[in-house]
C-alpha cells in the first residue's frame, strides 16, 4: 500500500488500547495478532483499499473508547438466597432436635455446620450493603432472627437449658448491632472501593475461599460417622474440625470486617518481617505477632489431628483440645479487637487534624521513619536457639534417667525442628566476631551437641546396646564437624554486601525458617494424633519415622538453600539456571543433572513416606529404605551445591584479586522451539511402564499388575500428551513414526494385552470394552497431531512460552499432584498386604478420580492455550461478573456449576484419602459424577472458545494478518480438533 495510507502514530497513541499496529494497515490490532473489526467483510476491504487516512476518531473500523468501568455496589441476589439456605439449614438441624431430642444431633450435627453458618450469616451482612428498603432489611432480620433466636429457643426446647440460650441469645444480639454498624460504614465507601471489597473480600475471600475451607474441613467429620460404629468415636474429629472450622471463620470475618478501613491505614498495622526479625516493634505489633504466632501453633495442633479416630481416653485429653481450640480462637479476636482500637484512634486524630486544617491551624506534621538496612538479628532470637537446646538436652537427659519410651519417641521427634532452630540463632548474627560472642556459640554447640550424645550414650548403656553406644560417641565427632562448617557458613554470610545480607536474613533464615518450622510441627502433631489413637507410643514408632526422616529432607534442603545464598547477588547469576536451559538441557554439566535426579528422588521419597504416615500398618523394611534413600539422596544435593557454591566463590575471587573484571551473566535465552531429547525419552519410559505392566497381566493374570497400571493411568496420559508437543515443528518421516509407534507402544499394546487377560479369565465384557477402546485411542491420536500442528504456527516468543511454561512446568506439577494421590492408595494396599482387601477401595477410588480430574483439567490447559489471547480475555471469568452475574453468558453460567459440583466432589474426595474402611458406592457415585461434570465444563468452554474464534475469522482479521505476515493464525478446524484431542486423552 502506499505510504499516504499510514496512520499518524500520534494519532495512535489516543487509542484507548495500547497495541501496536500494522505499519500500513489503519486499523487497531492487538499484541496477539488479533483484530478488532467492526463492520461486514466487504467494506472492511474496501476500506483497506480505497478510504483516505483518516483520524482514529473518524475512522469506523476502530472500536470506540471503552465505557467507564462499572463499580459493583451489591451482589446478586442468588448469593443472599444462597446464604440464607444455610442459615436455615442450621436452624433446622435445632428443629429436628427440638422434635426429637437426638443427642447426636445437638451434639455432633450442630458443631460440624456452625462455623459454614456463622460465616454466611456474615457474608449475607455485606452482600447489599447500600440497600435500606423496607423489603430487604425486612429479609435480612427475619435470616438473622432465624439463625440466632430461634435456633437457640428450640435447643432450649430440646435440652432444657433455657439459661445457655438466654446467654447466647444475649451474645447473638451484641453480635448483630456489630455487623449492622460494620454495613453502614461499608455502605460510605465509594463505589470503586465498595466494588473492590464485594469482588475481593466478599466474593473472591468469603465465598470461594473461606466457605470452601469450611466445607473441606466439615467433610471429614462426616466421613468419619459414616465409617465409625458410634458417632461418639469421632470426638477428636470433631473438636479438631470445630476448632480450625472456628479459626478459619474468624480469620475470614476479621478479613471482611477490615474492608472497611482505608487502605492507607490498614497497611500502617501490618507487621514487616523485617521489624519482626530486629525486635524493633511498638507494643501494638508485639501483640499482633504474638497473638498470631499462638494461633498458628493451635492451628498447627488442631490440623495435625484432625482426621484421628476414637473417643476421648478420659477428661485431660479433652480438656486439652478445648483448651488449644479456645486459646487459639481467643488470639485471633483479641489480635482483631486491639487493631480494632488502634485503628479507630487513628482514624479520629486523622478527622481531627483535617477539621484543624479546614479552620485554618496548622496540623502536626506527619513524619514516616525508614529503617535502615538489617545486618543482624535481635538477641532475643539467639536465645530462642538456646531455650529450644536446652529443652532437647534435657528431654534426653530425662529419657537416658527413666528409660520411658515416651521421653525416648519425643527425643526423635524434637530433633529436627530443634537443629533448625539452632542454625537459625547462629546465624541470626553473621558480624558479631567478637571472643565473648564466639565463647557463647561454642558452649551453646557443647550443650547441644555433646550433652545431648553422652545422654544417648548413658541411655544405650542401661538398656545393653553397646554397638548404638559407639554409634554415638562418633557422632560427637560429627556434631564438631558440622558446628565448624556452620561458622565457616557464618563467616562467608558476614562478608556479603548490606543488602544482600538484609534479604538473607528476612527472606532465608527467618521467612523460610518459619516456613520450615510450620511444616515440621505439622509433621510432629500427626504423630501426637497417632499416640491419642493407639493409646501409646510403641504403636505409633513407624509414623515417627516417617515424620523424621521428612523433616530432615525439608531441612536438608533449607540448608542448601542457604548456601545458595551465601554468596553475592551478582555472583548467583553464574549459578542459576534459567527454564530455557532446562527445556533445552544444554549447557548443564552432568553434577547439574545428578543434583536435580536427587532432588526429584528426594521429593518421591518424601511422598512416599507421606502417604504411608496414614496407613495402619507399614513394612517397615520398606520405609527404613525410603527414609534412608531421600536422606542420601538430599544429603547429594547439599554436597554439589556446598561444592558449586565454593567453587564459584573462589573463582570470583581470585577474578576480585587480579584486577580482572567479573563478566555479568546475561540472562536472556533465544525462544525455545522444541524441548530436549531427554524429556521425550522420560515420557516414553513412563507409558512403556503401563504397557509392560499389562503385558505382565496378560501373562501371569496377576491382579497386581492391573492394580499398578491403573494408578498410574492418569500420569501416563499426561505424559503421552506433552511428549506429543515436545517437538511441534519436527514433520519429518522419521520422527512422525517414532510418535506413531510411542502411540502404538502405549495404548494399543497395552489394551490387547489386557484383553487377552480378561479373555483368559472369562470376562468377555471387558475384552469387548477394552477392543473397542482402541478406535477411540485412535481418534485422540490423530487430533493430538492437528493440535501439534496448530501449536507449530505460534510465534517464536508464545511458542517459547507454551513450552517452558504449560508443557513442562505446569504439566510436571500437576504429574506430582497425582503421583501424591497415588501413593496415598497404594500406601493402603502396602498396610494392608493385599490388593483384594476393601478397606482400601474408597481410597484407591477417590485417588484414581482425583488424579482424572487433574489430568483432564491438564489436558484442557495445553489444549485451549491455542486459542488467541483477546478471545481468552473476552472469556476471562472476572470477579465483578462473579458478584454481579451481569455480563456472563448463559454458557459461563453452566459452566461455573458444573464446576462448582466438580469442587465439592474434590473436597469429598479428598476427605476421603487414607480412611481404610468398607466399600462405599457413594465414593465411586460421586467421583464419577465429578469426571462426568468437569468434561462437561470444558468441553462447553472449548466449544464456545472455538466459535469465537471464528467470529474473528469471518471478520477477515486472519486472512488480512496472513497477507502482512505478521502473526501466524489457527484455524478453527485446528482449535476444534485441539478440543477433541484434550476431551478423548
Amino acid at each position: 500500500m502506499s505510504s499516504q495510507t499510514q496512520s499518524d502514530p500520534r494519532e495512535m497513541s489516543e487509542l484507548p488500547v495500547p497495541s501496536p499496529l500494522l505499519s500500513d494497515v489503519p486499523l487497531n490490532i492487538e499484541r496477539d495478532g488479533d483484530e478488532i473489526l467492526r463492520g461486514p467483510p466487504e467494506r472492511v476491504a474496501s476500506n483497506i483499499e480505497t478510504e483516505p487516512p483518516t483520524t482514529v476518531l473518524d475512522n469506523p473500523l476502530i472500536p470506540a473508547s471503552p465505557s467507564e468501568p462499572v463499580h459493583v455496589t451489591e451482589c446478586h441476589t442468588i448469593y443472599s438466597i444462597f446464604m440464607a439456605c444455610i442459615t436455615n439449614g442450621y436452624t433446622s438441624v435445632y428443629a429436628y432436635y427440638a422434635y426429637s431430642s437426638d443427642e447426636k444431633v445437638y451434639e455432633f450435627w450442630s458443631w460440624i455446620i456452625l462455623s459454614i453458618s456463622v460465616l454466611a450469616m456474615a457474608i449475607s451482612f455485606f452482600l447489599k450493603p447500600r440497600r435500606e428498603d423496607l423489603r430487604y432489611k425486612i429479609f435480612l432480620y427475619f435470616q438473622y432472627f432465624g439463625f440466632a433466636f430461634i435456633s437457640d429457643f428450640l435447643a432450649a426446647v430440646g435440652d432444657k437449658k433455657a439459661i445457655n440460650s438466654f446467654l447466647r441469645c444475649l451474645a447473638w444480639f451484641a453480635l448483630f448491632l456489630l455487623g449492622m454498624r460494620c454495613r453502614s460504614h461499608v455502605a460510605k465507601l465509594t463505589d470503586e472501593d465498595l466494588s473492590k471489597f464485594l469482588s475481593k473480600d466478599v466474593i473472591r475471600g468469603g465465598v470461594l475461599i473461606g466457605l470452601a475451607q469450611l466445607v473441606f474441613l466439615m467433610f471429614g467429620s462426616i466421613q468419619c460417622d459414616g465409617n465409625a460404629d458410634d458417632w461418639r468415636n469421632c470426638n477428636r474429629t470433631l473438636l479438631s474440625q470445630t476448632g480450625l472450622s472456628g479459626m478459619v471463620m474468624l480469620y475470614t470475618v476479621i478479613m471482611l470486617i477490615s474492608g472497611v478501613v482505608p487502605t492507607r491505614i490498614l497497611d500502617k498495622h501490618v507487621i514487616s518481617l523485617k521489624r519482626v526479625v530486629a525486635m524493633n516493634m511498638n507494643s501494638g505489633e508485639c501483640v499482633q505477632a504474638f497473638g498470631l504466632a499462638i494461633a498458628t501453633c493451635c492451628g498447627l495442633y488442631l490440623f495435625g489431628n484432625y482426621g484421628a479416630d476414637g473417643d476421648f481416653r478420659n477428661y485431660t485429653e479433652s480438656y486439652i483440645m478445648w483448651t488449644v481450640m479456645s486459646v487459639g480462637c481467643f488470639s485471633l479476636v483479641f489480635v482483631a479487637v486491639w487493631n480494632t482500637f488502634l485503628i479507630r484512634a487513628e482514624m479520629r486524630s486523622e478527622e481531627e487534624s483535617r477539621s484543624q486544617t479546614h479552620q485554618g491551624q496548622s496540623s502536626p506534621e506527619s513524619f514516616s521513619s525508614e529503617d535502615g538496612l538489617l545486618v543482624e538479628a535481635s538477641s532475643f532470637w539467639f536465645y530462642c536457639g538456646v531455650l529450644a537446646t536446652f529443652y532437647f538436652s534435657a528431654i534426653n537427659i530425662a529419657a537416658a534417667v527413666t528409660m520411658d519410651t515416651f521421653y525416648i519417641s519425643l527425643t526423635t521427634i524434637s530433633l529436627p525442628f530443634v537443629v533448625l532452630i539452632y542454625i537459625a540463632s547462629v546465624l541470626c548474627q553473621p558480624k558479631r566476631r567478637s571472643s565473648k560472642d564466639m565463647w557463647k556459640l561454642t558452649i551453646h554447640a557443647m550443650s547441644f551437641g555433646y550433652v545431648t550424645e553422652a545422654a544417648m550414650m548413658a541411655l544405650k548403656f542401661r538398656s545393653g546396646a553397646f554397638i548404638q553406644v559407639i554409634v554415638h560417641f562418633f557422632r560427637c565427632f560429627l556434631w564438631r564437624f558440622c558446628y565448624n562448617c556452620l561458622i565457616k557458613l557464618r563467616e562467608v554470610v558476614a562478608r556479603l554486601p548490606d543488602e544482600d545480607l538484609e534479604t538473607f536474613l528476612a527472606d532465608i533464615i527467618f521467612k523460610g525458617g518459619y516456613q520450615i518450622l510450620f511444616s515440621i510441627l505439622f509433621l510432629t502433631f500427626r504423630t501426637t494424633q497417632c499416640m491419642f489413637e493407639k493409646n501409646g507410643e510403641a504403636e505409633c514408632r513407624d509414623i515417627s519415622w516417617c515424620s523424621t526422616c521428612i523433616s530432615i529432607f525439608i531441612l536438608i534442603l533449607w540448608v542448601t538453600k542457604i548456601v545458595q545464598k551465601s554468596v553475592k547477588s551478582e555472583w548467583q547469576k553464574e549459578l542459576n539456571l534459567s527454564i530455557e536451559q532446562i527445556a533445552r538441557m544444554r549447557g548443564i554439566s552432568m553434577r547439574v543433572i545428578a543434583q536435580g535426579a536427587l532432588t526429584l528422588l528426594t521429593g518421591v521419597c518424601g511422598i512416599f513416606l507421606f502417604s504411608m504416615m496414614s496407613a495402619d500398618e507399614m513394612n517397615k523394611t520398606t520405609i527404613v529404605v525410603a527414609g534412608f534413600t531421600g536422606i542420601g539422596s538430599s544429603a547429594g544435593v547439599f554436597i554439589s551445591e556446598l561444592y558449586s557454591n565454593l567453587k564459584a566463590q573462589r573463582r570470583m575471587i581470585n577474578l576480585s584479586e587480579s584486577g580482572e573484571v567479573v563478566e555479568q551473566v546475561t540472562m536472556n535465552e533465544e525462544p525455545v522451539e522444541e524441548l530436549s531429547w531427554f524429556f521425550v525419552v522420560v515420557s516414553f519410559l513412563f507409558t512403556s511402564t503401563y504397557s509392560v505392566l499389562y503385558i505382565y497381566y496378560g501373562v501371569t493374570l496377576e491382579a497386581r499388575f492391573k492394580f499398578m497400571a491403573n494408578i498410574i493411568l492418569p500420569i501416563v496420559c499426561i505424559a503421552f500428551v506433552m511428549s506429543v508437543t515436545f517437538k511441534p515443528k519436527r514433520t519429518d518421516t522419521v520422527y512422525m513414526r517414532f510418535l506413531c509407534f510411542h502411540f502404538c507402544s502405549f495404548t494399543v499394546i497395552a489394551e490387547i494385552s489386557y484383553a487377552i487377560g480378561t479373555f483368559r479369565l472369562g470376562e468377555i465384557f471387558n475384552t469387548a470394552f477394552a477392543i473397542f477402546r482402541i478406535p477411540p485411542w485412535c481418534l485422540a491420536f490423530w487430533l493430538g497431531l492437528k493440535l501439534r500442528e496448530s501449536i507449530a504456527k505460534l510465534p517464536p516468543q508464545e511458542l517459547s512460552d507454551y513450552l517452558c511454561q504449560t508443557v513442562l512446568t505446569k504439566s510436571t506439577a500437576a504429574m506430582g499432584t497425582m503421583l501424591f494421590f497415588s501413593f496415598e492408595a497404594a500406601s493402603c494396599f502396602i498396610s494392608r498386604n493385599s490388593l483384594d482387601d476393601s478397606q482400601c477401595s474408597n481410597t484407591s477410588n477417590a485417588a484414581m478420580c482425583l488424579s482424572v480430574y487433574l489430568a483432564i483439567f491438564t489436558a484442557f490447559s495445553i489444549a485451549s492455550k491455542a486459542v488467541p489471547r483477546s478471545v481468552q480475555r473476552e472469556t476471562a471469568w472476572e470477579l465483578t461478573k462473579m458478584a454481579t452475574l451481569k455480563g456472563l453468558k448463559r454458557w459461563q453460567r453452566i459452566q461455573g456449576g458444573l464446576m462448582s459440583v466438580t469442587a465439592l466432589a474434590s473436597l469429598y474426595l479428598l476427605s476421603v484419602l487414607g480412611v481404610q474402611t468398607d466399600r462405599s458406592d457413594v465414593v465411586w457415585v460421586v467421583g464419577f459424577m465429578g469426571i462426568l461434570f468437569i468434561s462437561l465444563a470444558f468441553v462447553i468452554s472449548e466449544i464456545m472458545l472455538v466459535r469465537l474464534t471464528r467470529n474473528h475469522q469471518r471478520r477477515g482479521v486472519v486472512e488480512m494478518l496472513k497477507n502482512q505476515r505478521s502473526v501466524r493464525g489457527i484455524s478453527s478446524s485446528e482449535l476444534q480438533d485441539g478440543m477433541f484431542a484434550a476431551a478423548l486423552v
